[in-house]
């Protein structure tokens, strides 16, 4: 079994590739497929964490209407 992720192609706009490109001699990575996967990943990993943040918000803001209430700040 290999250790390489199974990879599929995505077609970007030329410009943009050229400017992936050009940034990539300045970073870490050999090539712009590696930058581009990378940012991706942050990208998505980002998203995903912003989404667990809301949904989780969703629960807090009910604990905090509960204690705003006990402390009478809320109307009942």
């Amino acid at each position: 079994m290999s250790d390489t992720p199974d990879l599929e192609s995505v077609d970007i706009p030329s410009e943009l590739l050229l400017r992936i490109q050009n940034r990539v001699d300045y970073t870490e990575f050999e090539d712009a497929n590696q930058y581009i996967i990378y940012v991706l990943e942050e990208v998505i990993h980002s998203t995903e964490q912003e989404t667990e943040l809301s949904h989780n918000s969703d629960v807090d803001e009910h604990q905090v209407e509960e204690r705003l209430e006990s402390l009478g700040y809320l109307n009942e």
